[in-house]
């Protein structure tokens, strides 16, 4: 199966490689029910990272383009669902819709956090624990920070909720590399995680809430100072 290659960097590197997937799907080298080549297969042959390449496959995973199925992913949809994916991506690179994500996460996380009071696990607490250590330890890699999110919605055990916000994660990944390798947003943003965790770990939902929204704020203030770059 041949791919075309990626020849430059785009603002959005998932949405080109879907682009890339749609025209192999239409010209019949991928068919529905086919399994794709292995994560390092194709990223060589589309000329993109497999960080990037594994956003992509995230998203169109839980929108149902293509199953998991132990270590192959199998494509489950046409073009056409594909295109769609495509559309849904394309609004994380369009800077009017900052302030809709933002809004989302303000109505989505705060409910999470006060879920995940009430229904953590022990194993959910360790699993933000360690997120917040993985931060403090790489404070540059802004996964850290997706894997501290992605723990807290787990925790929450419900799982639209956690399904949402890891695509949600996925999309505005490029929010969290412009800000990461700012000092101040990252020592804020650790000890913003902590406290949320501590009013986490004590059950305490109204301080819980209150530390997501003060954190979440964050995010909004570094949104205005740094717009998005071309």
């Amino acid at each position: 199966m041949r791919l075309e290659k990626i020849q430059h960097a785009p603002p959005k590197i998932p949405e080109l490689v879907m682009q890339s997937l749609i025209s192999a799907i239409d010209a019949g080298q991928i068919r529905v029910g086919e399994e794709l080549p292995s994560e390092r297969d194709l990223a060589e042959t589309l000329g993109v990272g497999r960080g990037s390449l594994r956003e992509c496959l995230a998203i169109l995973e839980f929108l149902g383009a293509i199953e998991n199925r132990g270590n192959r992913k199998v494509v489950m949809r046409d073009a056409d669902y594909i295109q769609k994916a495509v559309s849904f991506v394309r609004l994380s690179n369009q800077p009017d819709t900052q302030h809709d994500f933002n809004e989302f996460r303000r109505i989505n996380e705060v409910e999470i956090v006060e879920l995940a009071c009430q229904r953590a696990t022990e194993e959910d607490l360790d699993a933000i624990y360690q997120a917040i250590l993985h931060l403090e330890a790489r404070p540059d890699d802004y996964m850290t920070d997706v894997e501290f999110h992605d723990a807290l919605a787990v925790a929450s055990h419900n799982a639209m909720l956690a399904a949402t916000i890891h695509l949600v994660n996925s999309m505005i990944a490029d929010v969290r590399r412009r800000f990461f390798g700012l000092q101040d947003y990252q020592q804020r943003t650790q000890d913003s995680h902590r406290a949320i965790y501590e009013a986490v770990k004590a059950r305490d939902v109204e301080k819980a809430r209150r530390e997501m929204v003060l954190h979440l704020a964050i995010v909004e203030e570094f949104s205005g100072k740094y717009p998005e770059r071309d």
